[in-house]
């Protein structure tokens, strides 16, 4: 049987609406982990995701190994001088001015279908939405690769061996 998307996904996600403010976004970014922020309609269907990395002037990534892009400590909020004016220039910004397409996949697709998806739109992760597009998860391209094979134990000979 072939796995489908809903057995492999991370359930839920981040979202705010898309008339949120600035900071509300700002909120999310700093206490979370999250690859992106899910922005929603009033009724909870995607309409697209806001990725810190694309806003380098407003997130900076946290110090660390990791220091370019997001990393499991997550990102921290910029506080240079230029990225405290830039906040300070969108103060009426809300989530829709930030957002950017965002890929999406059904739970019930192959997993192949979701990687293909993710392949073409050039993302790692994807937004699992279901009938009337609403979010119920996320899938990364980590989560769409085939799991290794079980080593299968074989009598030959005489010798146990382990054939992977």
């Amino acid at each position: 049987m072939t796995p489908t998307v809903a057995t492999l996904m991370t359930a839920g996600a981040v979202t705010v609406e898309e008339h949120a403010r600035l900071q509300q976004v700002v909120d999310l970014v700093e206490g979370g982990t999250a690859a992106g922020v899910a922005v929603v309609d009033g009724f909870g269907r995607l309409v697209g995701v806001i990725d810190p990395a694309d806003h380098p002037d407003l997130f900076a990534p946290a110090a660390g190994p990791h220091a370019a892009g997001l990393h499991a400590a997550g990102p921290r909020v910029a506080g240079t001088p230029r990225h405290r004016r830039r906040r300070a220039g969108l103060h009426g910004a809300v989530a829709a001015d930030l957002m950017a397409p965002a890929a999406t996949v059904a739970g019930t697709w192959p997993v192949a279908r979701a990687s293909r998806v993710l392949t073409d739109a050039g993302m790692d992760v994807a937004f699992v939405v279901d009938d009337l597009g609403c979010v119920r998860g996320t899938i990364t391209t980590r989560q769409c690769r085939p799991a290794p094979a079980a080593p299968t134990a074989l009598k030959e000979a005489g010798r146990d061996q382990v054939r992977v």
